[in-house]
């Protein structure tokens, strides 16, 4: 394996590259690089290698379907093009300009969403997000540069404090932002207009698996009857789940939480929680602002997956 795409994969599981998009594009770019650089002499070799590579890249992170389902499609493109055009170098050159399309498509992606999440912004309000999302900083600094006027409460989000990150993006950007601890999420859901969080996972039912504690913004939200929405790429839904399967729900390493607890104390550090979808008011995507019930059929369009009855 090329020592860059190395590097990928120990730069997605340390979480230096995180957030769903970034990690997805990580990998196909990881894909690309270990094509570039391939010595195999025949196809059967060079499919291996880069089957390995991609097994190996989604071991990285299991919870992301969004890479996952890339991952799968990048396998699919190999195995069709081994039975249209058996020759190497065709298929090297195909590959590596269909996953730079791919590539492509995903920032067009992000640009139609970051549209239609940026109309969705009331102007004169106070929008309350979690964790840290390229794509939800992406709607906000979109409705920024469309002149409207709105605040933002952002929660720090332990114990890796990636709200920082979102808080540091946002003023950068210009936006009057807040960052507050996220056992006071209620006092400012209170005041607030809009909540929006970003994605990792999104499941048959039309359920969010987002950052942990993404559910505690959702039940406080709807408390106060506060429109509650997840920006999210369609490539994030988790086709395992259609079947039955359950998302995994990742756990992180407990030092994380607490470096030297005492002996006795017990630690738990889950990654991600559950969101059910009757909390959610629609998501944000690349085909517009959709409830949570319409979730399925459009990813499964967007997708190819076709339900045999």
């Amino acid at each position: 394996m090329h020592r860059d795409v190395q590097t990928i994969i120990r730069d997605i599981k340390s979480l230096k590259i995180q957030g769903a998009r970034n990690v997805a594009k990580a990998s196909l770019k990881a894909l690309i690089i270990e094509s570039e650089n391939s010595k195999q002499k025949n196809l059967k070799d060079f499919q291996k290698q880069l089957f390995n590579t991609s097994d190996f890249l989604a071991a990285s992170r299991p919870t992301e379907p969004m890479m996952r389902n890339l991952l799968e499609e990048a396998k699919h493109f190999i195995k069709e093009e081994i039975k249209a055009k058996p020759d190497l170098s065709h298929l090297k050159n195909d590959f590596i300009a269909h996953e730079k399309s791919i590539l492509k498509r995903i920032g067009e992606d992000k640009e139609r969403l970051s549209e239609y999440g940026a109309k969705s912004i009331p102007n004169n309000s106070l929008i309350l997000t979690h964790c840290h999302s390229s794509t939800a900083t992406g709607i906000l600094i979109k409705a920024k540069k469309m002149k409207k006027k709105f605040e933002v409460v952002a929660c720090e989000t332990r114990p890796r404090f990636q709200g920082r990150v979102t808080a540091a993006e946002l003023a950068g950007a210009g936006i009057d932002t807040t960052l507050v601890v996220d056992g006071a999420a209620n006092m400012f859901m209170k005041k607030a207009d809009m909540c929006l969080v970003g994605a990792d996972s999104i499941t048959a039912r039309g359920d969010l698996i987002n950052k942990v504690g993404t559910s505690m913004i959702a039940h406080i939200a709807k408390m106060h009857d506060v429109s509650f929405f997840s920006a999210a790429e369609l490539l994030k839904f988790s086709p395992f789940t259609i079947f039955g399967e359950r998302e995994k729900i990742e756990e992180r390493n407990p030092k994380e939480v607490w470096e030297n607890p005492p002996k006795k104390v017990k630690i738990r550090n889950p990654s991600f929680d559950v969101t059910a979808s009757q909390y959610i008011n629609g998501f944000i995507t690349e085909a517009g602002v959709i409830p949570p019930q319409s979730i399925f059929r459009l990813a499964s369009e967007k997708l190819g997956i076709k339900i045999i009855r």
